[in-house]
């Protein structure tokens, strides 16, 4: 398989459809294929560059599956939060009408709170000239596109607004409570909002005002708010990522340390949760936005899932818009990490063709079946 996938993943690098990568196997417990290949930087030849098992990725939307839900099912296990518990209860200002008073905790982790998936009007002038309150208060007060309940529908602007209603109920910042709750806990310390070291991340490209993206969120306005999100935020490498994936298979613990309960993570991570309300999905742009998901995660066993043929009918994954993706298959015991630098300008994944083409040139599907092709069950 190591072959296959050298292979596959050179062949990618060659054609310069991205500069490096890394890609992490995990097979019952064990690190079975540890790949970092490629450059940090698009046509860098400095040895500096070079990608490395500490490089660090961009994991974009993947920071939902890793911090906001796990921190969500946290509070739930404490006692804290339930599921049905409305949002006003947390973010008064968010019930500016009625339909909006009825909006839940479930609501905002299955996207069927008919928040849009369009950014607030006028809430990235209002960050960029560092009127935080305001771009805020624009989140919290904007119109629904739908009743709640009736439709899945995509949003970063909704799991925003759930971070913030985490960080009200902690009473400290996500990056934080991350890092004490999970992060510190399993060792993992190649995972962080904000990183300091510019260099040691792997660049992908110039956002849309063009700020150099090493380091720093793909979108704009979620770099004027701050960075640390519900929706986006969080820089990590395969391996840690492999560990956090490893103690959701462990149910909950990784080498002595107990981070949820083995009933919280059977919650978090069984089963389509948004049954009835979901759509059959006709593309992979119709997948994510309004397709079967586990809470934040995307049901794996699905028409244009993102994961190819092969895995099971437990599967979970999620994709970061830069070009990263994980997979987790417990009828396997069987984790895929798969970190590059392709690379998300925004426009570039307006309609079907761009999305596309962005799953064609990185092709996790292909990556994925040779992966379950080659292992015996």
């Amino acid at each position: 398989m190591k072959e296959k996938v050298e292979e596959f993943i050179g062949k990618k690098i060659d054609k310069e459809i991205y500069p490096g990568c890394q890609v992490l196997i995990g097979r019952q417990g064990d690190v079975v294929l540890n790949l970092s290949l490629g450059s940090k930087a698009k046509g860098s030849a400095n040895q500096a560059d070079k990608v490395n098992e500490n490089t660090l990725f961009n994991i974009e939307s993947i920071t939902k599956v890793m911090v906001t839900l796990p921190l969500t099912f946290k509070l739930v296990e404490e006692g804290r939060i339930t599921l049905d518990d409305r949002v006003v209860n947390y973010i008064p200002e968010f019930g500016t009408n009625k339909e909006k008073e009825k909006v839940t905790i479930r609501n905002l982790l299955n996207f069927t709170g008919g928040i849009p998936l369009d950014d607030p009007a006028g809430c990235e002038e209002a960050a960029s000239k560092g009127d935080l309150k305001k771009a805020w208060n624009l989140h919290y007060t904007q119109e629904l596109a739908y009743q709640p309940g009736t439709k899945v529908f995509y949003s970063d602007v909704s799991c925003r607004i759930l971070g913030k209603l985490l960080e009200r109920v902690m009473e400290k910042p996500l990056s934080l409570a991350a890092k004490e709750l999970i992060f510190d806990p399993l060792g993992m310390k190649n995972t962080m909002f904000n990183p300091q070291d510019k260099e040691n991340c792997a660049a992908t490209g110039k956002s849309d005002n063009g700020r150099l993206l090493r380091g720093e969120l793909t979108q704009d306005l979620e770099h004027y708010l701050g960075e640390v999100l519900g929706s986006d935020g969080l820089f990590s490498t395969a391996k840690d990522m492999f560990v956090f994936s490893q103690m959701i298979l462990n149910k909950g613990i990784y080498q002595g340390q107990r981070i949820l309960g083995e009933i919280t993570v059977n919650k978090m991570t069984e089963g389509v949760t948004n049954p009835g309300v979901y759509e059959s999905p006709s593309s992979y742009l119709h997948y994510i936005l309004s397709g079967p998901k586990t809470w934040f995660w995307e049901y794996a066993f699905s028409p244009h899932s993102f994961f190819g043929d092969l895995v099971s009918k437990k599967a979970i994954g999620k994709m970061g818009g830069a070009g990263t993706f994980l997979l987790i298959d417990p009828e396997y015991d069987l984790i895929i990490v798969y970190l590059t630098n392709y690379g998300q300008p925004e426009r570039t994944l307006e309609g079907e063709e761009g999305w596309n083409k962005f799953q064609k040139d990185i092709n996790v599907m292909g990556l994925c079946n040779i992966v379950l092709g080659n292992i015996k069950k």
